[in-house]
């Protein structure tokens, strides 16, 4: 059972998204993607119909990827538990929801152009997270 925020956690995941036909189903995904949870960074590699490479970075890395999701622990932590609860989010969960309902929106980058990436492929990505519903999860 992985501990989330954890290299071990996010490759559970991406075992579980690439064998998952919802993921596969929204079609290709070509982006570099971050995570930022409390002190701890990671980065998704995602091209065609897979998650091709999970890795932990520095959080200083974060800028050269596409874009991040930059949550609290506690906000990780609820959007998980409603993914497990639910077998996937519900609506007042989405990645896309939690960007626009946030004061300063969760999902960041360098660049309004790379960020409008996540806007492309935001269904394949929350089917990613959606995933993690197969994952039994303990929090550090």
């Amino acid at each position: 059972m992985p501990d989330f925020p954890s290299l071990e956690w996010f490759e559970a995941v991406r075992d579980s998204a690439n064998g998952d036909s919802q993921f596969t189903s929204q079609g290709t995904v070509n982006c570099l993607m971050g995570m930022k949870v409390g002190d701890s960074a990671f980065a998704v590699t995602f091209e065609g119909f897979e998650c091709a490479v999970v890795k932990a970075v520095p959080e200083g890395e974060l800028r050269d990827l596409d874009f991040y999701i930059d949550l609290s622990p506690a906000e990780w932590r609820d959007l998980l538990d409603n993914i497990a609860a639910n077998g996937g989010s519900d609506s007042a969960h989405t990645l896309n929801t939690l960007d626009l309902t946030m004061p300063n929106g969760c999902v960041k980058s360098g660049s309004e152009l790379r960020r409008a990436a996540f806007f492309r492929y935001h269904l394949s990505l929350q089917a990613f997270f959606d995933a993690s519903a197969r994952v039994e999860t303990t929090f550090a």
